[in-house]
């Protein structure tokens, strides 16, 4: 069956899974240091397998159905789903500054490095969903898309804890992107690049899919990072299983049977497995 589905960022039609049950208002909270995110209405009954989901703005990244779907499909199997701002997107972004990827672009001109911020949010509020029952240490996991997809890879370069990351057609390296042109020589820039952080990542299981004439982020770069992630694992004896899916779709694109597909191998994933039933099926 073709792909069906719109540009990165535009709003696309839902598939007829998509129904009332799958409609609810993310919801705000902030970490006693001041940190904010949102979440989807946490379940009960304890700790649950947990997804950070970043896109945009921490609501709205939980709002939007082509960056949330994912997010959502496995919040209807037990999981808990939350997000935070991206830097320079919502309550992050800061007077006078550029918003967005042309912001990132600024402040690694100043040499801020701003992943490295941007890490230390999502540890603060991992460590307060862990605090309060709401996530399991053991069953953390990451999605992002796009420029969020980046971050997603980040995030788990700062904590172990996240055990799988999947990327729906992820920026790998910020010279790709045409806000960051004039930038090449940028010592910061290029480190951030995701395949100095293959090592970091390796024995993890991370799912990546890509159209195979993306301009935009670069088919390249992403095929290179998961390249490098498959020999930095092999190179320490590590299997964490790396699903690399680069598909014939054309542009910067996102479609829903990717996160389709995404939810079912996340289910299938063994420390997913392991912690017995999910909402879902217990209702069966």
């Amino acid at each position: 069956m073709p792909y069906t589905g719109n540009r990165v960022g535009k709003p696309w039609k839902p598939a007829r899974t998509w129904g009332p049950e799958n409609i609810m208002e993310p919801m705000t909270r902030t970490t006693a240091d001041g940190t904010a995110f949102a979440l989807l209405p946490p379940h009960e009954g304890g700790r649950a397998a947990t997804l950070l989901l970043f896109a945009i703005a921490d609501a709205n990244s939980l709002a939007t159905e082509t960056y949330s779907r994912l997010g959502r499909l496995l919040h209807a199997r037990g999981w808990n789903v939350v997000s935070l701002d991206l830097p320079c997107h919502g309550a992050d972004r800061r007077k006078g500054e550029p918003d967005e990827l042309h912001g990132w672009a600024a402040r690694i001109a100043r040499g801020e490095d701003f992943v490295a911020a941007f890490r230390q949010r999502v540890n603060t509020v991992v460590d307060q969903l862990v605090a309060t029952g709401i996530a399991d240490p053991s069953r953390l996991a990451a999605t992002g898309t796009s420029r969020g997809g980046f971050m997603a890879f980040h995030a788990a370069v700062g904590n172990p804890l996240i055990r799988a990351v999947a990327a729906f057609s992820p920026v790998t390296d910020l010279l790709a992107l045409s806000e960051f042109a004039g930038l090449q020589d940028n010592t910061l820039v290029r480190r951030l690049a995701l395949v100095g952080a293959a090592d970091a990542l390796a024995g993890r299981a991370m799912w990546i899919t890509i159209g195979d004439a993306d301009k935009r982020v670069g088919t390249d770069k992403a095929v290179a990072f998961a390249n490098a992630l498959t020999a930095a694992g092999k190179a320490r004896g590590l299997e964490g299983g790396i699903t690399l899916r680069v598909l014939p779709v054309p542009g910067h694109v996102s479609f829903p049977q990717w996160h389709d597909e995404a939810a079912e191998w996340f289910a299938r994933l063994p420390f997913i497995m392991d912690a017995g039933t999910t909402i879902e099926e217990s209702k069966s």
